[in-house]
């Protein structure tokens, strides 16, 4: 009898284990789409084919092809090396969204490397928290190597998203300051108290702020409800050097007034570098 039992409970443990981690993907599925959203997305523009104010690059994965924008700045080899920023976008956009502001700071001076994650778009893949931070990895180090480009001088802008994104990348590779607009504390937060196990990719967008000593810009929508406005006053409270700024807007529809928005962002630049022009 003991030894039909001692049988009975090896064929029943395999089936126990494969039910606990079916259980435990199933419920980390949700997650991941929560952070995650390409399938949101009904229409992938074509590339805009005869576009001048940038060229077009491909990073190669062991899942195949990522695209990415580089915007060329008014830098020049030499002496002269211009600053430069590094962006990443929402969830449930693209690249293609972000050319408005690309060409921005293109004109102000900026050389631009617009990064798009694995999965969204017309890259391949699927998009993670690890695969997206080796990517950006990747973007940082080809943009601080252009020989028209100041390396002490690369400024991270990342809305929603890509904000964790970006900050998380400033505990690897330095940032002469951090934009985030529209972004959430953390997964964590985000998922309501969710337990860690669950959260297969847990930004910690706070953390990584407090961790970072440089100077740091939030923008952030009153009426945002996605991301809860209380989510960037809870990062101002526990980073009092953050610069705030708030905008009567929402998640989607900001920020209300282009020219504010670029006029204050232009002058946290100013007062990071000290310099009467970028």
């Amino acid at each position: 009898m003991m030894r039909n039992s001692r049988i009975y409970l090896r064929c029943l443990l395999p089936a126990v284990l494969l039910i606990f981690c079916a259980g435990i993907t199933g419920c980390t599925h949700p997650v991941r789409r929560l952070v995650f959203q390409p399938h949101h997305i009904q229409t992938v523009p074509p590339f805009p084919a005869g576009a001048t104010q940038f060229n077009r690059h491909w990073l190669q994965t062991e899942q195949g092809r990522v695209e990415w924008w580089l915007y060329k700045g008014n830098g020049e080899a030499g002496a002269r090396k211009g600053p430069a920023v590094l962006m990443a976008h929402g969830n449930r956009e693209l690249i293609d969204h972000y050319q408005e502001r690309a060409q921005t700071y293109q004109q102000m001076g900026f050389t631009v490397l617009l990064g798009e994650y694995r999965g969204y778009g017309r890259s391949a893949g699927s998009p993670s928290r690890d695969r997206i931070a080796s990517d950006f990895r990747h973007f940082y180090d080809h943009l601080a190597a252009l020989p028209n480009v100041d390396p002490a001088r690369i400024v991270f802008h990342g809305r929603s998203l890509g904000g964790a994104v970006l900050s998380e990348l400033s505990r690897e590779r330095p940032a002469a300051a951090i934009i985030v607009e529209s972004t959430f504390l953390s997964i964590k937060a985000m998922a309501h108290g969710a337990p860690n196990f669950l959260l297969s990719d847990n930004y910690d967008t706070l953390a990584a702020l407090r961790a970072y000593r440089g100077p740091i810009m939030i923008i952030h929508g009153t009426r945002d409800k996605v991301v809860s406005v209380r989510h960037a006053q809870e990062m101002k409270r526990q980073v009092p050097a953050v610069e705030l700024i708030l905008y009567q807007c929402g998640h989607s529809n900001c920020p209300p007034d282009w020219e504010t928005y670029w006029a204050d962002i232009t002058s946290f630049l100013l007062r990071v570098w000290g310099e009467p022009s970028l």
